[in-house]
């Protein structure tokens, strides 16, 4: 069991989606949240954070700081900005990025840091605002084993947790689920679309694929839900994996890694975003292969490639 350390200052650069949450529950565990990000931070303040005017303040005023922003460009201002991290001239902080970015961004990022005297730790959250709110995400850990396990009770306010070594391992591990998943859903969502243009009973297919070889986890979570045209509650949406392929595809470019069925569902999701189905569950991407427009979905020069 991890126990919470009530006496440690954490900071939080930027509470948003996945970071309000965590905030929420850091705070019921009883730590002191300092938190900032450029928007309004009432939302912040309504659930017992302290609003700090930069992340130089943050740095300030925190022994442990996790940024969760929403890309490279920005972490890179979080911490070399005029009033980022590295301004408060502390060599006694420990960073720990919970989001999604291209590794090699990430290691840049944790060498930036580490010129300082500052360790990085690499820790993204997989899972929604529900899942962290209720402690249901997953940390893929990695980096310094002595300095994770410090990090360990407030990590797991997000969740289960998984130290999986070096520095990046974390976010490979993501990269990889998040591949699955992403396949997984949209497979199913093809799979039952061609049963109901047959014309089986969808409600048929999600009963005698489910327990058969051929079903998955996604199929079993969301199948039921393409089947009835439900796409609450939200456990995982279109635009936020959008995000993560985002990082996936270019990391894949990095490493020579060809990605082409991770292109076609990008395109797919991309598609759900543009029909206003961006939002809801994922599952919704069904509504996308049900139309018209999913014949155009596997044409263009970037099938074959990593990038998307």
């Amino acid at each position: 069991m991890i126990i919470p350390n009530p006496h440690l200052t954490v900071g939080l650069v930027a509470p948003g989606k996945i970071g309000l949450p965590f905030a929420a529950n850091l705070i019921n565990d009883g730590y002191t949240v300092w938190g900032y990000r450029r928007s309004s931070m009432a939302d912040f303040e309504a659930i017992g954070g302290r609003a700090a005017s930069s992340p130089k303040e943050v740095a300030e005023r925190a022994d442990v700081i996790y940024t969760c922003v929403t890309s490279a460009d920005a972490l890179d201002d979080v911490i070399d900005g005029e009033q980022g991290l590295l301004a408060a001239g502390r060599s006694d902080l420990l960073v720990v990025d919970i989001g999604a970015m291209p590794l090699s961004r990430k290691e840049s990022a944790r060498d930036r840091l580490a010129a300082h005297g500052i360790t990085m730790l690499d820790a993204p959250v997989s899972g929604t605002p529900p899942m962290v709110s209720e402690r249901r995400g997953v940390v893929f850990g990695s980096g310094d084993a002595d300095a994770f396990d410090s990090v360990r009770p407030a990590l797991g306010a997000l969740g289960s947790i998984v130290y999986t070594g070096e520095f990046g391992t974390g976010s490979k591990m993501k990269f990889v689920a998040n591949t699955l998943v992403a396949t997984h859903v949209a497979i199913a969502a093809e799979a039952l679309a061609l049963g109901t243009a047959m014309g089986l009973d969808p409600h048929v297919v999600v009963d005698t694929i489910k327990p058969s070889a051929a079903s998955s986890v996604m199929f079993g979570v969301r199948a039921p839900m393409m089947a009835e045209g439900r796409f609450h509650p939200v456990s995982g949406t279109a635009a936020s994996m959008i995000d993560v392929m985002d990082s996936i595809m270019a990391t894949a470019d990095e490493v020579g890694a060809a990605m082409p069925v991770l292109s076609v569902v990008y395109k797919i999701c991309a598609e759900a975003c543009a029909q206003d189905y961006g939002e809801v569950d994922i599952a919704a991407v069904i509504r996308v292969l049900e139309s018209a427009s999913a014949k155009t979905l596997t044409t263009g020069p970037d099938l074959v490639s990593a990038g998307g």
